[in-house]
């Protein structure tokens, strides 16, 4: 157990939010966002409860800096990170604010992960901290723990990586829980519900309370961050993209994945490339394309479809298809099943860098390679046990 988790442990009364931090977080949220925190609509009553409890948990640690010296700094985010935001744009890398001041790490201006709270500790180390309101939001949470934590130790050059986990309910009463407490750098801080906090914002009370908090000399931007290491992301990207192609000729066993750089597990999808129109014919006469209930055939996809993309999600390698719709600025995200089937799963809007990313495409992936691609990979992905992150 370091500093941080035994002041914690000895001090939670003070790792508690109280109604201060609760009014103080209204002024990071947009109007409509402060309209639904009361809203009889369930689905933008919770949107907003989250967003809410993720900046009421800001300010407690705010709070918490200016208490202890096991935190250096707490780094801004909301309403307090001022200055440029620039819009995702190839070639941008690192910690970025988006458009209402969450902080994200981007790579070649995809947002690879989101860190609802960092903080450094007195020896420069990285902290960053998770906010969950709902079991629910424990789907798949282990594996973007995982991920983070890999950023953080390669970026930082950190072999331990403290973790936070606030919750607004027991995590022991959850599989999911359990297995993210299984750590001894994760530390977990559990308080009341978001309802209990609802009731310190209705009604009258003084907007004062609404004036930020600043622990002097222990606050910092995301853009201040010093890392250890560079990150070219495309170029990680490209190595993980030339591994798999240098694999396609290997006929004596499964393909030999992942690869062995070290920096394999910051990729989180490979783009293989566009495929020449001519390609799909070939294509549908091995794979199915369903957007919701319509089939389309080759024809209809050169009809309905300007770009058409193959790619892999990592870390389990399973094959993606983007099909860019003619006349519209987004992609449709299509899933492979392992049984022939490549099924619509979300759309990719123009606003974020990934679409950037898709759009600088050029044809380059022949029918031949697409489809020993799909069936290499495919292979892998079905065939292989459940992958897991690794002990983090």
């Amino acid at each position: 157990m370091d500093n941080l988790a035994e002041w914690i442990e000895s001090h939670q009364k003070l790792c508690q939010p109280r109604k201060e931090h609760a009014q103080r977080a209204l002024r990071h949220l947009s109007r409509l966002e402060k309209k639904n925190l009361f809203s009889e609509e369930i689905s933008y009553m919770r949107s907003a409860e989250g967003r809410w409890f993720e900046m009421i948990t800001y300010e407690l640690f705010l709070d918490i800096a200016s208490k202890t010296d096991t935190l250096k700094s707490v780094v801004l985010k909301g309403a307090d990170a001022r200055g440029k935001k620039p819009f995702p744009a190839l070639g941008q890398n690192g910690f970025f604010y988006s458009r209402n001041g969450d902080i994200t790490i981007r790579g070649n201006g995809q947002d690879l992960a989101e860190f609802d709270l960092l903080m450094t500790k007195p020896d420069g180390s990285l902290i960053f901290v998770e906010v969950v309101t709902s079991p629910s939001d424990l789907k798949d949470f282990l594996q973007e723990i995982y991920y983070k934590k890999q950023v953080i130790r390669y970026l930082f050059n950190q072999k331990a990586v403290t973790f936070i986990l606030v919750t607004s309910f027991p995590l022991t009463n959850y599989k999911g829980g359990r297995k993210v407490l299984g750590s001894e750098e994760h530390i977990s801080i559990c308080t009341r519900s978001c309802d209990n906090f609802r009731k310190h914002i209705a009604g009258t009370w003084s907007k004062q309370s609404l004036k930020p908090y600043h622990p002097p000399g222990k606050t910092c931007l995301c853009t201040e961050l010093t890392t250890a290491a560079p990150f070219p992301y495309k170029q990680f990207h490209d190595m993980e993209k030339d591994w798999v192609f240098s694999q396609l000729g290997n006929n004596n066993g499964p393909i030999n994945l992942p690869s062995p750089y070290r920096t394999h597990t910051l990729v989180k999808k490979i783009l293989f490339g566009r495929l020449f129109p001519s390609t799909v014919k070939r294509l549908c006469e091995q794979f199915r394309f369903v957007y919701r209930d319509q089939s389309f055939n080759a024809q209809e996809l050169n009809d309905n479809f300007s770009k058409i993309i193959l790619a892999a999600d990592i870390p389990d390698y399973s094959p993606l298809i983007y099909l860019k719709p003619r006349q519209k600025k987004e992609y449709y995200k299509m899933v492979y099943d392992g049984q022939g089937t490549f099924k619509y799963e979300r759309k990719t809007p123009p606003k974020v860098g990934f679409y950037v990313w898709l759009e600088s495409l050029e044809p380059e992936l022949g029918s031949q390679v697409a489809i020993k691609l799909i069936e290499t990979l495919s292979q892998y992905c079905f065939s292989a046990p459940e992958k897991q992150p690794p002990g983090s």
